[in-house]
């Protein structure tokens, strides 16, 4: 077990330059976020897995024909990663850090961060296909206001405290989680969330000097 705890870590905006693979989607397939959805998902009147229904019906409504996974591949692959992810990964993971990533974002996108930085943890939620066709629903595993739930239960399992557990976020659904764990940094461009962090960094590396630094 790594001795120092436990970086998790946002996806969207955050290892990545896009700030939502969700936006990605809908721009790509010619819908648009409600903003009312999500806050009655905010308020409690739907579940994020009725949320995540409504956005791909949008979707697909909007393209006019059926979406295959080629094309939400095709659409996420112009997301890159932030240049300095690899990086600051590899520099925790050496100063004894478990490196983890959870995402309230698509499956095929996180999947493929977490695999470029080599994450030891990586949650996310999975879309819905029937024979490679996009359906709406799928797995909400990381529903936005569950994650600090999932965090303190992961952190526990592996012997850590919230107080051992460090997360990286950038979006004003992350306040939530920079509540309840040790040490929170948001990465610019943060909004109302920079004001909740504990730390801000304008780049991962310069999080990584924070987090190495409560430590020296």
């Amino acid at each position: 077990m790594a001795e120092k705890g436990i970086v998790f870590f946002d996806c969207d905006g955050v290892l990545t330059e896009a700030q939502s693979s969700w936006m990605t989607l809908h721009s790509y397939f010619g819908s648009r976020d409600n903003r009312f959805f999500a806050d009655l998902y905010r308020r409690g009147i739907i579940s994020y897995e009725d949320w995540m229904k409504i956005d791909i019906a949008l979707m697909i409504n909007a393209w006019g024909r059926s979406i295959r996974r080629s094309d939400v591949e095709e659409a996420l692959g112009s997301i890159e990663l932030r240049e300095d992810a690899v990086e600051a990964a590899a520099r925790l993971r050496s100063a004894g850090y478990i490196v983890g990533v959870i995402s309230s974002g698509v499956d095929i996108l996180v999947k493929r961060v977490c695999h470029a930085i080599d994450a030891d943890i990586c949650l996310y939620n999975e879309l819905g296909f029937v024979d490679d066709i996009l359906v709406p629903g799928g797995r909400a595993w990381v529903p936005l206001k569950e994650k600090p739930y999932l965090i303190e239960k992961i952190a526990g399992s592996m012997g850590y405290s919230l107080g051992d557990t460090v997360y990286v976020g950038d979006s004003g659904w992350d306040k939530l989680v920079f509540k309840k764990v040790g040490l929170s940094i948001a990465i610019k461009p943060c909004g109302d969330a920079c004001d909740a962090a504990s730390h801000t960094a304008e780049t991962l590396l310069e999080a990584v000097e924070i987090i190495l630094g409560r430590n020296s």
